[in-house]
């Protein structure tokens, strides 16, 4: 192909990313990401969901970790049509890149009975700063409780939780959060803020960034880089000046009081929902629920305001389309769209389909657990914040005869693992993660790829106690990814406890020893020695 057109395809494809169009594996075929308001959409949005993956996709979405729906494989020339579709019940783009994402935000105080604050009012406002020109990406969250559900301490650069002990309508701001390659849990920098101080406190923020950020920086590069007090400082700059800030039109905030009702949470497994149960999801909202469905950020459909009348009567309904109830035991297995996604290494769909059919034969699915995956360390699936939780890899091995020491590869690795030394290529491995970027840029194929496969994680929660999955391993097949799983599994129903607690009790290397206990461990992963 020739280069100037090979850069137009490339700027196309970034320019359509802006926009929440995602270039997919498969030739022409694009990822749509739709807009929630307040992490809600109403029965008819669904319904119309449902019909456009039908006429223009193959029949199905995804509910993501970014409680938005992501409808893949549309046709290119499909793209216009989509959002025309989307438009005719009052849905948009979200967006993807350097740029302000969907606010993240809990059920609500109106929906659930945990909630202690009001979150969808302040999110009404957050999500005005949708419009907001940013050169940088920045994702906000706001949790009704210290649960904090949407996990907002690791997946929000700034998230919002209700303050602990203060307050009732007071938040506390917890600063930096993110996954990937280089993981962040956010740092508290304020206590007891009011709604207007939150909007101001993000004002500044959006300052800071336009005034000191560097390209492809985030909320944690700023802290790791001006100092945690020095971000803190500006951030808490002039609260009590008047914000300013319009709320956006939630279907939410129009509700009345749902006392004594309840939310029903639905299992979809790696997230995907076909046409015919979005259908089934949009009638039971409509006819006994508050005629919306909330997209979960563990991927899993959940409709609220179900009379307690009529849970048997919508488990029924549910079972017809073939979902069944999340109300104990395993959770929803969460997915990005790594099987089709381009970054992708290795595919999470049917590593969790896997693990579904498998915890089931094996009498272990009412053992309580979280499960995630992704396709590559981006960690879309949000695996650092699950019991276990797996990632694609890909192993390498540097040619240094092939080598020219041109660097190309060097800033392409976000764990600055690559040095160029000597006119050679050389690898941190404790540093590198395996997300093979670099090995996408190598003109001389000096940087050979050895074999493809999952990262291993355990030990990651959300809630008030939120903490991030460690690396218990570098590279397993899909098969040797679910004997650990079942192994696992097995461990936490003998303890009847959670994998952070049995980090806590045990210690690392000794659940490691217990995980792996006929394995010989490597410097690029594990092999089998043994059964």
């Amino acid at each position: 192909m020739n280069e100037n057109v090979t850069s137009k395809l490339q700027t196309d494809i970034t320019e359509l990313r802006k926009r929440g169009i995602v270039k997919l594996k498969d030739e022409d075929t694009y990822a749509v990401w739709v807009k929630t308001a307040c992490g809600n959409l109403n029965s008819a949005q669904i319904h119309k969901l449902a019909d456009i993956t039908e006429l223009y996709a193959r029949g199905f979405l995804l509910f993501s970790s970014r409680q938005i729906p992501i409808i893949p494989f549309v046709r290119g020339k499909d793209l216009d049509n989509v959002q025309r579709e989307l438009a005719s019940v009052y849905l948009t783009l979200d967006r993807c890149g350097p740029t302000v994402r969907n606010v993240n935000v809990c059920l609500g105080k109106k929906l659930c009975l945990n909630a202690i604050t009001d979150p969808i009012t302040l999110a009404q406002k957050l999500d005005n700063f949708f419009q907001v020109p940013m050169a940088h990406k920045v994702k906000l969250g706001v949790a009704g409780c210290a649960r904090d559900c949407i996990i907002s301490r690791a997946l929000s650069d700034i998230g919002f939780v209700p303050a602990d002990g203060g307050d009732l309508e007071a938040y506390d701001a917890y600063i930096g959060g993110r996954l990937g390659l280089n993981p962040f849990l956010g740092i508290k920098m304020a206590e007891n803020l009011d709604e207007n101080e939150c909007l101001r406190l993000v004002q500044n923020f959006f300052e800071l960034m336009n005034r000191e950020g560097r390209t492809g920086e985030r909320a944690a590069d700023l802290i790791e880089r001006l100092g945690a007090d020095a971000v803190k400082r500006y951030l808490l700059r002039d609260l009590d000046r008047s914000a300013r800030v319009a709320p956006v039109d939630c279907p939410a905030a129009r509700l009345g009081s749902n006392t004594g009702r309840q939310t029903v949470k639905l299992r979809a497994v790696a997230g995907e929902v076909t046409a015919a149960q979005l259908k089934s999801i949009a009638g039971i909202a409509l006819r006994y629920g508050a005629g919306l469905v909330h997209f979960h950020v563990r991927g899993g459909p959940e409709i609220p305001g179900i009379g307690e009348a009529d849970v048997e009567t919508v488990r029924q309904e549910s079972a017809v389309s073939g979902m069944e109830f999340s109300d104990g035991g395993l959770e929803n297995l969460q997915s990005c769209f790594g099987g089709y996604c381009t970054e992708s290494l290795a595919d999470p769909q049917s590593l969790l389909r896997k693990i579904d059919i498998m915890t089931e034969e094996t009498g272990l699915a009412d053992v309580k657990m979280t499960i995630s995956a992704s396709g590559c360390p981006n960690s879309c699936g949000i695996a650092h914040l699950s019991d276990i939780g797996f990632y694609g890899v890909a192993e390498f091995e540097v040619d240094a005869e092939s080598c020219t020491g041109c660097g190309l590869c060097e800033p392409v690795c976000k764990r600055k693992a690559i040095s160029v030394d000597n006119g050679v290529v050389h690898i941190d491995k404790e540093q590198c993660r395996h997300c093979g970027q670099c090995l996408n840029v190598c003109p001389f194929d000096a940087l050979r790829e050895t074999r493809r496969g999952f990262a291993v994680l355990v030990g990651g929660s959300g809630g008030k106690d939120t903490r991030l999955g460690q690396l218990i391993a570098d590279c397993v097949s899909e098969d040797e990814a679910i004997a650990i799983t079942l192994r696992l599994m097995r461990l936490l129903k003998e303890h009847d406890t959670d994998v952070a607690d049995l980090i806590d009790l045990w210690g690392f290397d000794t659940l490691k020893n217990a995980l792996f206990p006929n394995v010989v461990t490597f410097s690029s992963g594990i092999e089998h020695r043994g059964n």
